[in-house]
């Protein structure tokens, strides 16, 4: 045996091989229907009428039922049910309008399917009467349905055998036909309306097949491998979809089945507007064009059908649709086998790259639990005596969702005699629910709901809230059509509402406990956690559709080049290497988006609205049902630390230079080097590469030295937490190794390691301007806060925020990601306008494009007047084209950028990204936040106004005696310390004898020196112990107030000896 048999025997053994292999995991996966099901799908694919889809296992099967969506619907519908009803072995029947489906539950003797779509089709005749063929090519597929499977492992396995063949005939050097017959099946592939002649013939299902098996035997006759290696891995991974889905179905099944009566008199959504098209649609339609004028210009030209037929083949966008199939196909798979997501319809993850707004149902966002929520018309000193009865009744069973009014026995809820006092009583969020919201706007869509009161504090993070007169679902609905008529692409996320569903572009419904199951959903999640996966993957999408674009055209561009005569390479070749790229960048996209760690899930407690002890016994309920962390079984060699460090290093240098190569000008100028090259100027081609990467290279290096950085100043900042032990010790820990339940203590000058309830205070203020933006300490509480928001929960201490006063003993609600600060520095930014290098580039790109080209175009052609030789005239004309683009504008502003960054460092800031840099010579408008950046961030005597006959002096010094002295180093008030320094100044500041200090409930201090006493706090307070004041002094206070000053006053008194010693023993 020579050597090419030899290997044509290896080629065609391993070519069966892998083509039957998707043949033998579904024949595993349905082995007593697995022959029937091909020859059911080869008969559709000769021109049979689409056979009756149909599932079944254990006891029950899922049979079509067509027409169900006709104006004669019910009568079908009644028709069939009867029908199967009263047939011999059926114990019952339940019919689903949305899926088209009888599900049918067989007893004994036990029917076959066969017989049972025998029953369905002859009711359908009779109610049909006339009409008997009106739906006869009419079907609705679902990913259990054997044929659908079946289409997809043929058309794999007609790839593989392609494969072998075209391999084989390449080592034994048979004979092979025109590569320009491959064009016939590109034509129809590409062409939207040759191909969607097909579909309305064959439908899409089919028509894919039909294509496949056409295409395949072309490169196989063809002897083009390399091709047909790209389509048998596009449809491998399109049959791993399918069979993940049909596994999904089967796990599914059981639970749909128990609820699968939906007599669903839902009408069909009808688009306000058609669909917007996307990115790959454009392109598609835009070849298409290109394909038809390229293919009769080249053939009109050269008179030559093999060329004609190359050009048709050079200008199909393969890298387009290959890079989304390969995308959603895996995306699919991944869902389908990890997350139990259930595809019902495959296409929804194709327009994924296309939504621009998402539309949630509040219902997703709660768990079955109820919380106590707002709390409207009653005093502030009565709501945590409202709350607790709320909270009672609620424990008791005696309250549900809604609003309820307080008793009127409360103290405080009665205005004019009349109870006003109402409580509400709702569904607890989902611990996920911020982090969907999060990750929805991160996605660069719109988030829109109907405004109810379960959304309560999450109403801020939607952008558009719709009236909820209307039923929920109606409401829904019409949220729905009214961003669609905006123009924009709506994923609607719900798990009862069959309108919002049925109107949507993308139908995401949550199967939830004891619910109906969302029939008319498109992808049917069990968790919010799938919700937040599918959500994930839009960007994704996003990148892979215009990366794919992107492919196509370089490959369209470079294949045309190869056309010309005289230049080496086939036409074909890089449209075929662009198709292969697509995919693996596609593949490896949403490999990534399914290895994505969900975001942490927020407590769904209030802790600022239950009592201390309700606190601690939640905490310690959380404790025990929490699963211990397992430990490593040893400690980490240095030397595997040390390797990891390594590959982390490379992973982000990789990842960075990535992002910086995704520059506007990267693919144009990559494309004009290669041309450079195939037109026999390698130098420019090398000299182009070298400039970009040594961009990129220069760009990473900058962004990863700054994020170092950063993070070495981050682990300094990390505030250390003092613990107490269950002893009553101390010991001083990282605030990382904080967990739920413990306790801790607070100082003066101290972070705040974790958000924390507060057992006991003692005189405590904290800075929360990181948090809120309130620039003036808030003091701090131990009693509840119920239906508060984030800024008046006074017995809340939250991780970030500063101890400006007092002491405190707090027990850890919250540590890492779960606080609030985390929680707000991790949620998306509104999308800002475009501005930077990158989007001048883009536009410059843009505008500069179009011009290049047609100068390259004008000096080629001219070329050719002057009688040049066609290669010679399209260098020419590729040069100027190059030369048109600044390629070593990015270098320079680079280069800029760097220095700018270094000298900026030196001067004590943190560039963390060098393009920041270039920005800063286009600012218009500078927004300054006040507290800690024109302000210092602490307080100052600004103002000093008198009464009577006092003067400045005089009032400064009565106001330093009133202040208590410092506690070592510093003051425990930040108002005491700025009164204590404008004193001294003044040289007014006088020792007391004895002082009171300020407390929370006691709004003021005062201090004993001699027979005087001085006075300090609210002037409500201290003008309210006053005798003889004009009014003018009232005015005074408030003229200041509304100046934005934190206004204090000052009186003093002259005591008597009595009245000295009395004050001297109460200080």
């Amino acid at each position: 045996m020579t050597l090419g048999a030899a290997c044509a025997v290896v080629a065609v053994d391993t070519g069966v091989r892998l083509g039957t292999s998707p043949v033998r995991v579904a024949a595993r996966l349905a082995a007593p229907d697995a022959v029937e099901c091909t020859i059911t799908a080869v008969k559709e694919l000769i021109g049979s009428a689409p056979s009756r889809r149909s599932w079944s296992g254990a006891d029950r099967c899922w049979i079509e039922v067509r027409g169900l969506h006709s104006d004669n619907g019910r009568r079908i519908g009644s028709a069939v049910l009867r029908g199967v009803r009263n047939s011999r072995g059926v114990e019952s029947a339940q019919l689903n309008y949305p899926l088209s489906r009888i599900v049918v539950h067989l007893g004994e003797p036990e029917p076959t399917v066969a017989e049972v779509c025998e029953i369905v089709t002859a009711a359908e005749r009779r109610a049909q009467a006339a009409d008997n063929d009106q739906f006869r090519n009419q079907h609705t597929d679902l990913p259990g349905d054997g044929v659908v499977l079946a289409g997809k492992v043929i058309a794999t396995a007609a790839n593989g055998v392609g494969l072998c063949a075209a391999v084989a005939g390449r080592l034994l050097m048979w004979p092979r036909l025109p590569a320009g017959l491959s064009a016939l099946v590109t034509l129809v592939d590409y062409q939207p309306r040759l191909r969607g002649a097909v579909e309305d013939r064959l439908g899409p299902e089919a028509a894919d097949t039909v294509l496949a098996i056409t295409a395949a035997t072309l490169y196989a006759v063809t002897q083009a491998p390399a091709t047909v290696a790209v389509e048998l891995v596009r449809h491998l991974a399109q049959t791993g979809e399918g069979l993940a889905a049909a596994r999904a179905w089967e796990a599914f099944e059981p639970t749909l089945a128990t609820d699968a009566q939906c007599i669903d008199a839902t009408p069909p959504a009808q688009r306000p507007c058609p669909m917007p098209r996307g990115v790959v649609e454009k392109h598609a339609e835009r070849s298409g064009v290109a394909q038809g004028l390229a293919a009769f210009s080249v053939g009109l030209l050269t008179l030559d059908p093999n060329a004609a037929a190359t050009a048709a083949v050079v200008t199909a966008p393969k890298p387009a649709r290959n890079a989304r199939e390969a995308f959603a196909s895996t995306l699919g798979r991944g869902l389908a086998q990890r997350y139990s997501v259930l595809t019902l319809h495959p296409p929804a993850l194709r327009t994924l790259d296309r939504i621009d707004a998402v539309v949630v149902d509040p219902r997703v966002l709660a768990i079955a639990s109820l919380r106590v929520g707002q709390i409207r018309g009653v005093d502030e000193g009565s709501r945590g005596a409202v709350w607790q009865w709320a909270q009672d009744r609620l424990e008791a069973g005696g309250l549900t969702a809604g609003w309820h009014r307080v008793p009127a026995d409360l103290d405080g809820v009665r205005r004019n005699g009349r109870t006003r006092g109402e409580v509400l009583v709702r569904n607890a969020h989902h611990p996920l629910a911020h982090g969907l919201l999060a990750e929805i706007r991160r996605a660069g869509a719109e988030i829109a709901s109907v405004d109810v009161d379960e959304l309560d504090e999450l109403r801020s993070s939607f952008d558009e809230l719709y009236d909820a007169d209307d039923p929920l679902d109606t409401a829904l609905a019409a949220a729905v059509q009214s961003l669609q008529k905006d123009g924009m692409t709506v994923a609607v996320v719900a798990a009862e509402a069959p309108r919002a569903l049925d109107a949507a572009d993308v139908a995401i419904g949550l199967l939830g406990a004891g619910g109906v199951p969302p029939w008319h959903a498109d992808l049917m999640v069990s968790d919010l956690e799938g919700v937040w996966r599918i959500v994930h993957a839009m960007p994704a999408a996003r990148r892979a559709s215009r990366r794919g674009v992107e492919l196509a055209t370089s490959g369209t561009l470079l294949g045309a080049l190869l056309m010309i005569p005289g230049v080496r390479g086939a036409g074909p070749g890089p449209v075929v290497a662009g198709a292969a790229a697509a995919l693996l960048m596609g593949h490896r996209l949403a490999r990534g988006v399914l290895g994505d760690e969900p975001p942490a899930a927020a407590p769904v407690q209030d802790w600022h609205a239950m009592p201390v002890e309700a606190v601690k016994r939640e905490l310690r309920t959380m404790n025990s049902a929490a699963l211990p962390k397992n430990s490593a079984d040893g400690p980490r060699l240095p030397g595997s630390a040390a390797a990891g460090s390594i590959r982390r290093g490379i992973g982000d240098f990789i990842t960075t230079l990535r992002g910086e190569l995704a520059d506007p000008l990267t693919p144009v100028l990559a494309v004009g080097s290669a041309a450079s090259a195939l037109l026999g100027s390698p130098v420019d081609a090398v000299l182009v590469g070298s400039v970009l990467t040594g961009n990129a290279i220069l760009a990473a290096t900058q962004e990863l030295r700054a994020e170092r950085l950063l993070r070495r100043l981050l682990a300094v900042q990390d505030p250390p937490a003092r613990r107490l032990t269950d002893g009553g010790q101390q010991e001083n820990v990282a605030a990382a190794q904080l967990r739920l339940g413990d306790t801790i203590e607070v100082w003066p000058g101290e972070v705040v390691p974790a958000d924390a309830r507060i057992v006991q205070a003692a005189d405590l203020e904290t800075d929360e301007s990181a948090l809120t933006g309130e620039s003036l300490p808030v003091p701090k509480q131990v009693d509840a806060t119920p239906g508060a928001v984030l800024a008046e929960r006074r017995c809340m201490l939250h991780a970030g925020t500063t101890v400006v006063a007092g002491r405190a003993v707090a027990v850890v609600t919250a540590i890492g990601p779960q606080t609030q600060l985390r929680r707000a520095a991790e949620m998306p930014q509104d999308r800002t306008s475009a501005v930077g290098l990158s989007t001048q580039l883009r536009d410059l790109t843009n505008q500069a494009l179009p011009l290049s080209l047609a100068g390259g175009a004008l000096v080629s052609g001219l070329s050719l007047l002057r009688l040049f030789p066609l290669r010679q005239a399209v260098a020419s004309g590729v040069a100027v084209a190059v030369a048109a683009v600044p390629e070593g504008l990015p270098l320079v502003a680079t280069l800029a950028q760097q220095a700018s960054a270094r000298r900026l460092t030196r001067a004590g800031a943190l560039v963390r990204s060098p393009r920041s840099v270039e920005a800063l010579g286009r600012v218009d408008v500078v927004c300054f936040d006040k507290t800690g950046t024109l302000s210092e961030n602490r307080l100052r005597v600004s103002r000093v106004e008198t009464v009577a006959d006092c003067s400045r002096d005089q009032v400064l010094a009565c106001a330093g005696r009133a202040t208590p002295p410092a506690n070592g180093e510093r003051h425990e008030h930040a108002t005491d310390a700025a009164v204590a320094e404008a004193a001294e100044s003044r040289g007014a500041a006088v020792a007391s004898d004895a002082h009171l200090p300020f407390r929370s409930g006691r709004p003021f201090s005062a201090s004993l020196r001699d027979h005087e006493l001085s006075v300090k706090g609210a002037p409500e307070v201290v003008l309210a112990a006053c005798v003889d004041l004009a009014p003018s002094v009232e005015r005074t206070v408030a003229r200041m107030a509304q100046s934005g000053l934190r206004v204090i006053a000052v009186a003093s008194r002259h005591l008597t000896d009595a009245q000295a010693r009395r004050a001297r023993g109460n200080a």
